[in-house]
């Protein structure tokens, strides 16, 4: 006898005509489905039985990398989907992973580079002129000699790294940032390494040392 399951709406042969669904998977889901505080009591005690016995965390530990491995693509899906509604959570998350392996972040951002060069080139394009509205926005300017001056002053080496500099690679950083309303004035202008200057951004001199520091702690 032909028969179609309730559930998943799929034509199936039943022994009685009394069969509503094809499987006994369709039958629970439907339940589920149409007893949700059944179904929300049954999921908080399994999470609890979960947090307090470490062989049933081992045991869902498992049967998720079995599924994973089985539905590559549904995984991957699921992960995006959490990934999109705690984006605050995976961001810090991939902050502290980079703070502690600094080697690797470097090597991800160089494939990343080397595979992506139009986007590089976007970037400071947009970049460059942002800048330029910036400081066409901000109080104060400067001359070559005056830089020249900071330079003499530093001894020719950068403030942060502490590298030799010469006219060719030294760079004039801002050490409160324009995008956070600092001065284009000589009083705010520092001497730094091209390398420093493009990683300093937007941070300023105590955030910038600060995350210099964290970085060589976990080296």
């Amino acid at each position: 006898m032909k028969a179609i399951c309730e559930f998943c709406h799929n034509e199936f042969e039943a022994k009685t005509s009394r069969k509503r669904f094809c499987s006994k998977s369709c039958q629970y889901k439907n339940y589920y489905r149409t007893h949700p505080e059944f179904r929300r009591k049954q999921i908080e005690n399994s999470s609890r039985r979960i947090a307090s016995d470490p062989e049933a965390r081992a045991v869902v530990r498992e049967a998720g990398r079995r599924w994973r491995k089985a539905n590559p693509e549904k995984a991957r899906a699921a992960t995006k989907r959490w990934e999109a509604e705690n984006k605050e959570h995976v961001a810090e998350k991939h902050r502290g992973w980079f703070d502690a392996h600094p080697e690797k972040r470097k090597e991800y951002h160089d494939k990343w580079k080397k595979e992506h060069p139009e986007r590089i080139r976007a970037f400071w394009k947009d970049n460059s002129t942002k800048r330029r509205a910036m400081k066409a926005n901000a109080d104060g300017n400067y001359s070559y000699s005056e830089f020249l001056s900071v330079c003499d002053d530093a001894g020719w080496l950068c403030v942060y790294c502490g590298c030799r500099l010469d006219v060719k690679t030294a760079t004039a950083d801002h050490m409160i940032p324009l995008s956070r309303n600092g001065a284009n004035g000589i009083d705010n202008i520092t001497l730094a390494c091209r390398s420093c200057n493009s990683k300093k951004r937007d941070k300023t001199v105590e955030e910038f040392m600060d995350s210099l520091h964290k970085v060589r702690c976990f080296q």
